[in-house]
């Protein structure tokens, strides 16, 4: 995705001797600054994403005057990331264990695109936002191995008979 916004971008970017180059802000997360069970396959998605929008930092506001940063939301209410990886099984335990004793919300992922974007974020480069209510300085709080198996399992019954994220038909 980075690369087909290059083409765009560079074609608006002013060049480095102005202040508004392009943006490109990348949604990352925050299971890779530590471990969780059965999450490899996304944290090394997702460290991936971070060094990406590092190394295109570095490169593309060199040559081009384009930003590259990202941000990694916590825990956001609502979202299918949240119905998969805290169902209500795990539910009011795990948001006893969070700074904020709250989940995030969709608006304050917004605002921190907007920060970003906005002159206020004019001279942010290569930088991944973390916007998780303070959740990942808590760590290492982890459930144990079994539960999550459990709790797993059954919210993969679950998704198999009723996907989540799937928008349902009004007609």
């Amino acid at each position: 995705m980075c690369h087909e916004a290059l083409k765009y971008l560079k074609k608006g970017a002013p060049g480095r001797n102005s202040s508004s180059g392009g943006l490109i802000i990348n949604i990352s997360a925050t299971l890779h600054y530590g471990a969780s069970w059965y999450q490899i396959h996304v944290s090394a998605a997702k460290a991936a994403v971070d060094s990406t929008t590092r190394n295109l930092a570095l490169e593309w506001g060199t040559d081009y005057d384009i930003r590259v940063n990202g941000i990694a939301p916590g825990p956001i209410g609502e979202t299918p990331g949240m119905s998969k990886l805290a169902p209500e099984e795990i539910g009011s335990r795990g948001r006893d264990e969070m700074p904020l004793y709250k989940l995030g919300e969709k608006w304050d992922i917004a605002m921190a695109a907007l920060y970003l974007a906005s002159d206020a974020g004019k001279y942010i480069n290569g930088d991944t936002m973390v916007v998780d209510g303070g959740l990942w300085l808590s760590r290492p709080r982890y459930l144990p191995k079994e539960a999550v198996r459990q709790v797993s399992r059954e919210v993969e019954k679950r998704s198999r008979n009723e996907p989540i994220g799937v928008p349902k038909s009004k007609l």
